[in-house]
């Protein structure tokens, strides 16, 4: 099944964490950082793409998203204003953005 966010949204599939840690030591449900990869992503108002790819790891707030199963998988629709960072990514498109930004400010 194929689900496709409209407007400002994002599908995400949240990353499964530890619960415990090398040394044996458990840890609590608070500890569990609300993180997840990007399956798939509306566009803005504008029909502009938003500043994330299918494939990205990212941080968001799990206050307002809602939950959704389809093939045996949870997902999560969540906002993009949701979204509080992208872990990782040093591709070269990151790279061709700061780029771009470091030879406007000069």
């Amino acid at each position: 099944m194929e689900i496709k966010p409209i407007g400002e949204r994002v599908l995400i599939k949240p990353v499964k964490r530890e619960t415990k840690t090398k040394s044996g030591i458990i840890l609590p449900e608070s500890e569990d950082k609300n993180e997840g990869e990007i399956v798939a992503m509306g566009l803005f108002p504008n029909g502009k793409r938003l500043p994330i790819k299918k494939g990205d790891i990212v941080i968001y707030k799990g206050y307002s998203s809602e939950e959704i199963e389809a093939d045996n998988e949870k997902y999560l629709i969540v906002d993009f204003k949701d979204i509080i960072a992208k872990i990782g990514g040093n591709n070269s498109e990151d790279n061709s953005e700061e780029k771009t930004e470091n030879s406007e400010k000069k």
